[in-house]
């Protein structure tokens, strides 16, 4: 048995054990929900997988085991020159996938990121690192995916050079986000391809066509911060009026009191976190991607304080 690094990812889907108890149409629903996000999911993972094989010859390869509503991603780590962009890549992957389960299915996760000694077969996962990202989610508390430290330092470039610094920091910048309690986690509302890793010159649209291509232009420093194509722009402001509907028609739900303790205190704490994902919604509404006009407006009852799970 052999261990090796692994990146990974872990995550599970919000209020899986409330809606099995509810009625056997809403598991159903919920079932072929998952069921078609996993679906849609490897479908992302085959195109990160073939993604720049064209520029660099050799494969990403992403990996993932499912069991009910609990997802591993795992990406193997690799040295090579570009090994902090594989990195974004594979947040880029996790964010695009929960992007996926909220977008086509309403469904909502919390998970982690890390990385350390795995032991992946076909029929075989164990190691260290599954142990630290399950225990990562635990510490998530509100529908987001945490990513842990040694993710962050290792996206710092080992070689200390001012462009490639750039260039990493811009390529994830709307990626990261830190909430108030210091932790980072993954921005989800992003369009995947919006980022053009390596523009030609003067295009917006248009990579290097190359591996070779692209050590020539860093040999004669001439490469470019990476590009965003503005057109994403408007599918962001489409995800943003579905998620601002989401998160609004769920307050809204949530907010109706039940004479029963057992019942209230779930929903509060089910509150909460919808009140926090409007929070976060809020935040990259403004201050990513200057979009005032999809906040979300609370009433004036809900504080900080209720952000604060029980």
């Amino acid at each position: 048995m052999e261990f090796s690094e692994y990146y990974v990812a872990y995550f599970d889907v919000l209020g899986y054990k409330e809606k099995f108890k509810k009625s056997e149409d809403i598991s159903k629903k919920l079932v072929e929900g998952i069921e078609s996000s996993i679906e849609m999911m490897k479908k992302i993972v085959l195109i990160h997988n073939n993604a720049f094989y064209e520029l660099t010859d050799e494969k990403l390869k992403f990996e993932y085991k499912i069991f009910s509503d609990n997802v591993l991603i795992c990406y193997k780590n690799t040295e090579n020159q570009l090994s902090e962009l594989d990195i974004v890549s594979f947040l880029r992957l996790v964010a695009t996938v929960q992007r996926v389960f909220f977008e086509g299915f309403h469904l909502i996760v919390r998970g982690g990121i890390t990385k350390g000694p795995l032991y992946l077969t076909n029929d075989l996962v164990a190691g260290k690192a599954l142990i630290d990202v399950v225990e990562l989610e635990n510490t998530a508390v509100y529908p987001r995916i945490v990513v842990d430290n040694c993710i962050l330092n290792d996206l710092k470039p080992k070689i200390q050079h001012e462009f490639l610094n750039k260039f990493v920091e811009t390529f994830y910048q709307d990626l990261l986000i830190k909430d108030t309690d210091g932790k980072s986690f993954l921005n989800y509302i992003i369009v995947y391809d919006a980022w053009v890793p390596f523009p030609k010159e003067g295009s917006q649209s248009e990579s290097v066509e190359s591996f070779e291509e692209l050590l020539k232009l860093n040999k004669e420093c001439r490469l470019r911060i990476p590009t965003y194509n503005p057109e994403c722009l408007k599918e962001i402001s489409v995800i943003l009026r579905k998620h601002k509907d989401f998160v609004e028609k769920n307050i809204n739900e949530f907010s109706q009191s039940s004479n029963d303790a057992t019942k209230e205190a779930s929903r509060l704490k089910t509150l909460k976190k919808y009140l926090w994902l409007a929070s976060f919604h809020n935040k990259i509404c403004e201050e990513m991607y200057d979009k005032p006009e999809f906040k979300i407006h609370l009433k004036s009852e809900f504080n900080e304080q209720t952000l604060v799970l029980m």
